[in-house]
């Protein structure tokens, strides 16, 4: 499960990425357009707990505004 959001405003063009894969989370940031953004990966005991975390990053950027 894979999920793209992009932030914009008068002084921002960034995105933000995160991938649900098993027992494991991927998350890719930073400006629109740049070379190398910053990558993340976080493993779990389990794959509802992945799940969960999942759900509560997405829901949190929602919440910040990203589409």
């Amino acid at each position: 499960m894979k999920k793209h959001l992009e932030y914009t405003d008068a002084k921002s063009n960034k995105f933000w990425e995160i991938e649900l894969k098993g027992k494991s989370i991927n998350i890719c940031y930073g400006r629109i357009g740049i070379e190398n953004p910053a990558k993340q990966s976080k493993s779990f005991s389990s794959s509802d707990l992945a799940k969960k975390y999942y759900e509560k990053k997405l829901r949190e950027k929602i919440n910040k505004g990203y589409q």
